[in-house]
């Protein structure tokens, strides 16, 4: 039977996007050498946000003062560190830990931050929020907002220092995935990871030391924030850095602080003696070759090559397989940007890289001229042959 070509191409293109599509995440199954008792933690790859371990982390539960890493992330983009907040909203009014400020004072936003990042300030993460937002409410809504973009989808934020509220939640998947994004700005990164610092906080002088003890007694410790409330019990982020690889733990709902420090050192120990980052870009040279059915040219070439580095163990290193799945035949006339396939990137299940293949030029279709002066270039070269 005789299948019409637009059938055919439309059946290609069915079977074209026929996948199944997996997050990056390492297979833990096996792992013996970390035991966390924290109920819900995870540690990633700071570099390619890649899952290295997880413990029931996609639960949204309270996360406390680890809030106060997306009020950094909002107020940074959308004020300057030197501009004066004068304060609305005293710390006697707010609750929970403060650094101790009247209504009226007038300080900066440096030093704002350094009080709620380090200080876990609830009173500093309030008048930020006043001042970017002009309301907590208005101010919540952005933190939510932004945390989507980052890609923190099962976030909702309420507040901008993490006192327990009805709708304020987050995850350990999505406190991780924040943060990496945090540590980007090289502001809210020096911040977290300073151990104790003397800020000039309006017409006096504090001395704030890190809440995160992890930075005074682990040595590849680099940050980053601690949290606690009643109904979020002890949580904390917490990154560590060995040669050129970064790592990022969240750990939430702790019984006590020793066992959300102790379970948080295990994560990033964990992390940074069985995983390196080790560069795939030899797997990451690809050629295709599609046929051209009633083109100007016969196929449609791509060279591609693109550079990568990934967290792996050895082994999941030698288990890295390609998989190309491109149109069999393209049908002229096609225009550029026209979505040819992907190609994958795995290691067992888990999906490393995915990268659409798109026409770079526009494809035309052969012209009644072009079957014509096809055909006497045949003839000439049969003539040819004959002699």
């Amino acid at each position: 039977m005789k299948i019409n070509n637009k059938i055919y191409m439309c059946i290609i293109e069915i079977l074209l996007y026929m996948f199944v599509f997996n997050n990056m995440y390492a297979d833990t199954s096996n792992v013996k050498d970390v035991k966390i008792n924290s109920p819900s933690a995870i540690v990633i790859d700071s570099d390619s946000g890649r899952v290295l371990y997880e413990k029931d982390g996609y639960s949204r539960r309270k996360v406390a003062s680890l809030t106060k890493m997306i009020t950094a992330i909002v107020t940074i983009e959308n004020v300057k560190l030197d501009e004066v907040v004068t304060v609305k909203t005293p710390s006697s009014s707010i609750g929970g830990s403060t650094v101790g400020m009247k209504k009226g004072d007038k300080i900066t936003v440096e030093a704002l931050m350094h009080g709620m990042l380090m200080k876990s300030g609830n009173d500093c993460a309030y008048a930020l929020a006043e001042y970017v937002g002009g309301s907590i409410e208005k101010f919540a809504e952005m933190m939510t907002e932004k945390a989507k973009d980052i890609g923190a989808k099962d976030s909702s934020f309420k507040n901008p220092h993490g006192l327990d509220e009805e709708g304020h939640h987050s995850t350990a998947y999505d406190m991780a995935l924040i943060t990496r994004y945090a540590l980007n700005n090289k502001i809210i990164n020096d911040i977290v990871g300073t151990d104790s610092i003397n800020v000039q906080f309006g017409k006096t002088v504090k001395t704030f030391s890190n809440t995160n003890r992890l930075l005074r007694t682990y040595s590849f410790a680099d940050g980053v924030k601690t949290g606690f409330t009643n109904g979020a019990n002890r949580c904390l982020i917490s990154s560590a850095t060995k040669d050129d690889l970064r790592v990022i733990a969240v750990v939430l709902g702790s019984e006590t602080t020793d066992i959300r420090f102790n379970d948080s050192k295990a994560l990033l120990q964990y992390a940074l003696e069985n995983y390196e980052m080790k560069d795939i870009s030899k797997n990451m040279n690809w050629y295709i070759n599609i046929p051209v059915y009633k083109g100007t040219v016969d196929y449609y070439e791509k060279y591609i090559t693109r550079e990568m580095k990934v967290a792996l163990t050895d082994e999941e290193y030698e288990k890295i397989y390609v998989k190309q799945t491109i149109l069999p035949v393209i049908k002229a006339p096609l225009n550029k940007g026209y979505k040819l396939g992907v190609i994958e990137m795995y290691i067992d299940n888990e999906k490393l890289y995915e990268e659409d293949i798109f026409l770079e030029k526009n494809i035309y279709k052969k012209s009644v001229k072009d079957y014509v002066v096809y055909g006497i270039k045949n003839m000439f070269k049969l003539k040819v042959n004959l002699i």
